[in-house]
């Protein structure tokens, strides 16, 4: 690989590496991550159908962009730097790149090229190389690691948080707000169970909180940004999880992209908005919110002013954690010669580096056993050093 790894930051870029065969984040100071703090969180956010990553975060300075995709580049873009920028609907995340706390991890991916979204997807929530090789998911195992707790805003918990360590799931309805006197009776009766008296005194605790009660009142569905709102909530309790997962659906869009990808875009970024908020600056400093997606999408756009399955993508981590904003990238280029198979963004950089990191930051799991027990996965140089 002759192609140059640089940090792109929002004054300069500068080249760090040179002709690396392999990359991970153990080179990359920039991704400088605050040291395990006693308070960590990490809260996912799982991209199902394959994030468009040239078109949430457009590399506008490559030429190819124009080429292959002429009908698909957003108007109204937000610049990062002379050569990426962000869609217009993410607005939540280009604020928080302004205040130091969001890192864009372009050209990456899992290791695996097969563009199925049943195998695709298995791998992302595993973390192994082989589809459905694994019963337990990356976060489940950091879990087990960490022996801290999670809650998964979906009523089946996702394989990413299976493991030893038995994993709240919680999918709210807030068709009605019942009056507290209903739950005021209900307490005591379930006291005598251990297990239901907790769950019955925190589910109190939710209806009776603001958020709860605003959403209530609208009549509002769990969508994505009430869920985030939850699990903000549950997050900020002091004996409460330290990781929530949120699923979020319908990234495949073979057709109409600008108008539903985009939406949907506009909802993770409306989600991090609002989970943010509900999450009060305390606790938002110990937090990191990843994006997770099997793969990205097909370079060029199709004739349904769409996109199909492909390789490379982009990733998003932000929050308080973070010591400050860049965007990392081993550039490949979109020169046809460039791309794999002739067809698609290549992946060079293991998304699991990054994830690895998380865990190890957020979790103050040691990178060793990180790279032991989470992630089967063996950087070329460590990446502790990086790490405050």
């Amino acid at each position: 690989m002759n192609a140059k790894l640089e940090c792109h930051e929002s004054i300069s870029r500068r080249t760090l590496i040179r002709g690396m065969a392999s990359l991970t984040f153990a080179a990359l100071p920039e991704l400088s991550l605050a040291g395990s703090p006693p308070n960590g969180r990490l809260f996912v956010l799982l991209l199902r159908g394959g994030m468009d990553g040239l078109f949430a975060a457009p590399p506008v300075g490559d030429p190819g962009l124009k080429t292959l995709r002429p009908n698909l580049i957003p108007g109204g873009l937000l610049k990062l730097d002379s050569f990426f920028s962000l869609h217009p609907s993410l607005s939540n995340i280009s604020s928080l790149y302004d205040k130091g706390q969001a890192l864009l991890v372009h050209g990456t991916s899992f290791p695996y090229t097969g563009r199925s979204h049943f195998e695709g997807q298995d791998i992302m929530e595993s973390g192994d190389v082989k589809p459905y090789a694994s019963p337990t998911g990356w976060l489940g195992r950091a879990l087990d690691a960490s022996g801290f707790s999670a809650v998964a805003m979906s009523l089946p918990v996702p394989l990413i948080l299976r493991g030893r360590t038995p994993v709240e799931n919680r999918y709210p309805s807030w068709i009605s707000n019942p009056p507290a006197s209903i739950y005021d009776r209900l307490v005591p009766l379930w006291e005598a169970d251990p297990d239901i008296g907790t769950s019955g005194r925190q589910l109190a605790m939710r209806m009776e909180s603001p958020e709860f009660d605003r959403l209530a009142r609208a009549g509002r569905s769990p969508n994505l940004s009430g869920l985030a709102i939850e699990a903000a909530t549950r997050l900020r309790e002091p004996d409460g999880p330290r990781v929530a997962v949120l699923d979020h659906v319908g990234f495949d869009t073979h057709a109409s992209q600008p108008g539903q990808h985009a939406q949907k875009l506009g909802d993770i970024d409306r989600a991090i908005g609002d989970f943010r908020r509900t999450l009060g600056d305390e606790t938002w400093k110990d937090t990191l919110i990843l994006t997770v997606t099997e793969f990205g999408r097909m370079a060029s756009e199709n004739g349904s002013s769409g996109t199909d399955h492909g390789w490379g993508s982009c990733i998003f981590a932000v929050g308080g954690l973070l010591k400050k904003s860049g965007i990392i990238a081993d550039w490949p280029g979109l020169a046809t010669a460039n791309l794999f198979e002739g067809r698609d963004l290549k992946s060079t950089i293991d998304a699991r580096a990054l994830y690895a990191a998380a865990v190890s930051a957020a979790l103050g799991v040691d990178p060793g056993l990180v790279r032991r027990q989470v992630l089967n996965y063996t950087p070329t140089r460590a990446f502790e050093p990086y790490l405050a």
